[in-house]
């Protein structure tokens, strides 16, 4: 459970197609701080099985979708201790969940995706050295294009992107300043406890690559939150896919206050009674 993005297309032409799960959406990094657990690393990808993540309640509109997750530290701690990567820990009765915002624009005749990431650190742990990461597995021009890809940084704009021999432009960009960005082999990708900050370095020869940035923040505390803003776009030259992700950003900044207005009303933070059976249910046949 969680999210990702399977396919995009610009002007009819694909920019992902079929992506893995794993490689198109948030990435997360931070240490747990608590007086029971000590200090432990955790690194989530943007699907992690139930119990991990737990939907707490999803709309879809024309142009709006908003999804809502809780994420479970002691859930996923308890699958380090059954992996045993970790001594077992007699929890207590601390507060583990941290709640997790998608809100995606898509409008029609705009040649842009929006998507806002809200996370609420409403566990009783600090959540030290955090990250988040963007990645996203480019797939230019399909199945017809998917190994052929160069990748490219926009260090005015800072807009990753891939591109092809037919000169179509996939990229996206954070609405604030990212602190990293990586592109690489897509076989090569890795994000874990030994290495928690892209490279900042280029794939610099054709090949089935994907594109990452990556944002760090200190420290959040309980009760704090932190936002992204991403914007994905295409381009038939690179100066459009720049104009078009230039142009979503001005947009985002539009949708700031919806955006967090909607979070933190009582419907969108309301669990739906269909997802609490479907969480147990997952659950319970979880390994």
């Amino acid at each position: 459970m969680g999210f990702s993005i399977k396919e995009i297309t610009y002007r009819q032409k694909y920019l992902i197609f079929l992506a893995q799960q794993e490689l198109s959406g948030p990435w997360l990094s931070f240490k747990v701080i608590g007086k029971q657990i000590g200090t432990i690393p955790i690194v989530i990808k943007n699907i992690e099985s139930t119990p991990i993540y737990k939907l707490v309640n999803s709309r879809t509109g024309l142009a709006i979708n908003r999804i809502t997750l809780d994420f479970d530290i002691k859930e996923y701690i308890k699958k380090l201790i059954v992996n045993k990567k970790i001594d077992p820990i007699e929890f207590k009765k601390e507060h583990s969940l941290i709640r997790l915002y998608a809100d995606i624009f898509i409008y029609p005749k705009v040649p842009f995706v929006i998507s806002f990431f809200t996370l609420k650190n409403t566990s009783d742990y600090d959540l030290v050295d955090f990250s988040m990461y963007f990645v996203f597995d480019f797939d230019i021009n399909g199945l017809d294009g998917f190994d052929d890809d160069y990748s490219g940084y926009d260090y005015d704009n800072d807009i990753i992107y891939q591109y092809d021999k037919t000169d179509l432009f996939g990229g996206f960009s954070t609405l604030f300043k990212p602190t990293h960005f990586e592109s690489c082999l897509t076989s090569e990708f890795r994000i874990d406890h030994d290495k928690l900050n892209l490279s900042n370095t280029l794939y610099e020869r054709k090949g089935e690559i994907l594109s990452a940035l990556q944002i760090k923040f200190k420290t959040l505390e309980p009760n704090q939150s932190f936002q992204a803003g991403l914007i994905i776009s295409g381009g038939n030259s690179k100066e459009e896919l720049i104009s078009n992700i230039i142009q979503g950003k001005k947009k985002a900044i539009k949708y700031l206050k919806q955006v967090n207005r909607n979070i933190k009303s009582e419907q969108r933070n309301q669990q739906e009674e269909g997802f609490i059976k479907l969480n147990l249910q997952e659950a319970e046949d979880c390994e």
